[in-house]
């Protein structure tokens, strides 16, 4: 559990300098850490372990345009349950 520990800590030592050099607030991602990382984890063990993160991407790329990240999650996770029907 502690090296769980430690990995979430790099994770977000590394997750607040990508932020700060794209002049991002860390707080973007912070808030939704726990949706996208379970997200991520879904559809890497199903349908597509490439198309993880890249669907993160795509959930980015809405949120810039204004979508809220939880409906975009939720919107995915309903995408994801009828592919794996």
């Amino acid at each position: 559990m502690a090296d769980e520990a430690k990995k979430m800590e790099i994770m977000g030592e590394w997750l607040d300098a990508v932020a700060d050099e794209l002049g991002l607030d860390s707080a973007a991602y912070e808030r939704n850490r726990d949706e996208l990382l379970d997200l991520t984890a879904k559809i890497a063990h199903g349908p597509s372990r490439p198309g993880a993160p890249m669907t993160l991407f795509l959930i980015g790329l809405a949120a810039n345009g204004g979508e809220d990240v939880s409906a975009l999650i939720t919107k995915v996770e309903g995408l994801l349950a009828r592919y794996e029907d």
